[in-house]
């Protein structure tokens, strides 16, 4: 009879599950299988690397690190959206993840799916009650690209402007709650197998994250990011951003001006157009460092896909370098955006106490660790980072990352006082370093930060007439003179033996 009862419960339960994945199957979300998918191997790989990662032995340590990366990227490719996006933001670490994870993440910067254009159709009836052909006077129903949310159609206005018209999927805003929720429980599950802090991150992730699926802040994020690149003199004319046409836009669809450029880190494309790949990194470092140093709105997402170089529209033989996809943008607070400022300065001049302070107000106990965190190479208080090496060998990463692994829990401890920014800061930073490796990294992307960061420190004074002017130049100069002093201190050190 026990068994008989048994035996009932399970085919019920069997049934029902499979009953409810067909259905989900067969739905635009998939919630359930896509769930599924990230929990059973989110669990493998924690248990993958738990059990099987032994420290100083290469074979056991390159088949873990294939195994593995192949499990994230299958499920990122396989679930998509949101997913999409988080495989990338894993494939931009260049200069500290194994082989294994560059090589498998290549795929993810190619594309995304698109959907049908039947898809694309509903949308536009949804939120304007008209077809894109009765909005456009032309309109693309092949999408010139797709990414993690949205794809993007070409069309005309009725003026004959060409425009992109960028138009959402429409399962993201269901699958958003359920994507995020299962990284949340991915986070407290990683928390507890390997005895790390994670789970602190989430509410600011989750709130920046939700932030970018609205087109209409979206829109409002391109024209204040074009403001802050009007006010710098040195920038205005070497970035772009394409205007947004707000008025025929909504949450879920955007129209902008049409821009043709190459990607970033394309070189064979920079050189079709005979621009400088040297010129067109020093420009796209600039411009990120002016936001995280000066402006203190900082782009959250740039990846070689999102920042494009063109001939200058203008200027015969000269570059413009144009930014777009600005959704995920993060808003410094003033004491931040001056801390940090502050720490990157103390860095670069050695003042051991200036950057002691500045992490114990963070609630960081082991300045240095957060300083060659901040810097993605071994940081020494002992020798400006300007003048040791700017590449990071596989062994440095390791070491470090192994170091890390065993001071983290110290190094975190007070999360209440740490800067939510720094996680969407150092995003961008990441990015923007695996960009300029990926092109043989021909920018001294460490010092163009460092300088933004003394010019940050004066903006303030740069508002306060004649003496404010004077006081930021003479901060600027007693920098550069202190690093061309050490530079050339380090010099006569080697000369001499």
């Amino acid at each position: 009879m026990a068994r008989s009862r048994f035996f009932k419960s399970f085919l019920a339960l069997s049934t029902t599950g499979a009953g409810l994945y067909a259905y989900d199957t067969n739905t635009e979300a998939q919630l359930i299988t896509r769930n599924v998918r990230t929990f059973y191997n989110g669990v493998g790989l924690a248990l993958d690397y738990k059990l099987n990662f032994k420290p100083g032995d290469m074979s056991s340590m390159d088949a873990v690190h294939e195994r593995v990366a192949n499990r994230i990227f299958d499920v990122c490719e396989r679930n998509g959206g949101l997913y999409i996006k988080i495989g990338q933001v894993i494939g931009t670490q260049a200069s500290v993840l194994p082989a294994q994870y560059q090589k498998r993440a290549r795929r993810l910067f190619d594309s995304a799916p698109a959907v049908p254009y039947s898809v694309v159709e509903r949308v536009f009836l949804e939120d304007f009650g008209a077809k894109p052909e009765q909005m456009f006077k032309e309109f693309d129903k092949n999408p010139v690209a797709s990414a993690s949310i949205a794809q993007v159609h070409k069309a005309v206005l009725h003026d004959d402007t060409i425009v992109a018209v960028k138009v959402q999927k429409p399962a993201i805003q269901k699958q958003m709650t359920s994507d995020l929720r299962a990284f949340r429980m991915l986070l407290a599950l990683y928390e507890r197998i390997f005895d790390l802090p994670m789970v602190w991150m989430s509410d600011y992730f989750e709130k920046h994250i939700r932030m970018e699926a609205d087109f209409e802040r979206e829109a409002q994020n391109s024209s204040r990011a074009w403001d802050h690149l009007q006010k710098e003199s040195s920038l205005k004319d070497r970035v772009y951003i394409p205007k947004v046409y707000g008025e025929i836009g909504s949450k879920r669809i955007m129209v902008a001006e049409w821009v043709d450029g190459v990607q970033l880190t394309a070189l064979d494309d920079l050189k079709e157009i005979g621009a400088s790949p040297t010129e067109a990194m020093q420009i796209t470092i600039e411009a990120f460092a002016s936001q995280i140093f000066k402006s203190g709105f900082v782009h959250g997402d740039p990846h070689p896909g999102n920042v494009l170089v063109r001939k200058h529209p203008k200027k015969k033989n000269e570059i413009q370098v144009v930014l777009i996809d600005h959704g995920l943008y993060i808003e410094e607070s003033e004491r931040f955006r001056q801390q940090y400022c502050k720490l990157w300065e103390a860095m670069f001049l050695l003042d051991v106490k200036a950057l002691d302070e500045i992490c114990k107000q963070w609630g960081v106990n082991d300045s240095n660790m957060f300083a060659s965190v901040t810097l993605q190479k071994p940081y020494m208080p002992s020798k400006a980072p300007h003048l040791s090496n700017s590449t990071v060998s596989f062994q440095d990463a390791y070491e470090m990352q192994m170091s890390m692994k065993s001071r983290i829990k110290h190094f975190l401890a007070d999360q209440q006082l740490f800067p939510r920014e720094l996680i969407f800061v150092s995003r961008n930073m990441n990015i923007v370093r695996a960009n300029n490796k990926s092109m043989g990294s021909p920018v001294n992307r460490i010092n163009v930060m460092a300088r933004w960061a003394v010019r940050g420190m004066d903006r303030k004074d740069e508002a306060k007439g004649v003496r404010g002017y004077l006081r930021s130049t003479w901060r600027v100069i007693l920098f550069e003179s202190t690093l061309f002093a050490m530079t050339e201190d380090s010099r006569a050190c080697w000369m001499n033996g």
